[in-house]
């Protein structure tokens, strides 16, 4: 078995450990050393029955084969990577329920998260360090970018382009074709007809940019 630290011991760090958990249960394959978090005041502590180790500098003295992202938002996943690499390579654990149904022909980037029943149809790309929260759909021949979110209940349609750091709030939707530009926000329970410009936020149904964000 790898060893596997998981990088965040909030709520989304505590649910990486149960998809490590389910899919041990199978096939086992990771042994999980522990958790590391950068408020400092974790380390020493429990979660999920297992050690808080230190913060993110404490995989550059310590040898381990993988790291899972236990992250949510996507600005925080792409901080917690460029921290991560200033320290040296790490191998990104691609984790992938298997209560999740998955197409074939479908590519899932490194340290992608993939929750239980999550439904992935044929000839989807999905880029680096992508959450797929539980019950999450994504149609046919779309692409996700790098770092981007789906919140639980979220139907991507088929033949959509979402770009890098794309958010999608609980139960928002897609129709077909749709493209999503890098760094926006869906809002929850949006459904989105008509493309949405890089950096904004669009709420409502049919979904509406309401403003522009600053990064």
């Amino acid at each position: 078995m790898k060893d596997l630290v998981i990088y965040g011991c909030g709520s989304v760090g505590r649910m990486v450990e149960q998809i490590v958990f389910d899919i041990n249960k199978i096939a086992p394959c990771w042994n999980v050393v522990g958790f590391i978090d950068d408020d400092e005041t974790r380390t020493g502590t429990c979660v999920a029955d297992l050690p808080v180790l230190g913060v993110s500098s404490w995989l550059t003295h310590n040898f381990v084969t993988s790291v899972a992202l236990a992250f949510s938002n996507p600005r925080q996943k792409q901080a917690a990577i460029e921290r991560i690499q200033s320290g040296g390579s790490v191998e990104l654990a691609t984790l992938v329920h298997p209560r999740a149904w998955i197409a074939r022909r479908v590519e899932i980037g490194a340290g992608a998260l993939i929750y239980p029943g999550v439904h992935i149809d044929v000839d989807v790309k999905i880029g680096s360090c992508v959450v797929l929260n539980k019950l999450c759909t994504v149609g046919h021949d779309t692409r996700i970018g790098d770092f981007s979110t789906a919140a639980p209940g979220v139907n991507l349609g088929g033949n959509c382009r979402f770009g890098e750091g794309v958010e999608f709030g609980i139960n928002s939707s897609t129709i077909q074709g749709i493209q999503v530009g890098d760094w926006s926000v869906i809002g929850g329970g949006a459904v989105v007809v008509r493309d949405i410009p890089a950096k904004s936020t669009a709420v409502g149904v049919p979904a509406k940019v309401i403003k522009k964000n600053p990064t």
